[in-house]
């Protein structure tokens, strides 16, 4: 009984390792804030920072927003950053991340991440 436990988490972890785009934005954020700064310095802060060994960072840019889109080696979505331009010069920063809450490792580095782009 015992030995089939460590097989169910890593049949666990294999599973949510394999989310897509599309899939992950199904789910609700993770984390929403609100920052007083320009969303573009925001998005390309939060693009370099995020930057890792073992990681794909690719965002993609539009009018007033930005889409940040984090993969692992094996092309798995591990979570993404919505950047959007709100009122004036404030910036929405949403993440959404495959394993969990903002109290979780991956989303609690993705608000440090965010808090740390904020500041002049």
């Amino acid at each position: 009984m015992n030995r089939k436990l460590p097989l169910a988490f890593a049949a666990l972890f294999a599973v949510t390792g394999c989310q897509s785009i599309s899939q992950l934005d199904q789910k609700p954020p993770t984390w929403t804030a609100v920052y007083q700064a320009n969303w573009e310095q925001m998005a390309n802060c939060i693009v370099q920072r995020q930057q890792r060994p073992l990681l794909t960072v690719t965002p993609s840019f539009s009018p007033g927003r930005a889409s940040i889109v984090v993969t692992n080696p094996t092309g798995a979505v591990m979570g993404t950053f919505d950047v959007r331009q709100i009122q004036g010069n404030a910036t929405e920063v949403a993440y959404r991340s495959i394993y969990g809450g903002p109290t979780t490792d991956a989303g609690s580095d993705a608000k440090n991440i965010a808090d740390r782009c904020a500041r002049p």
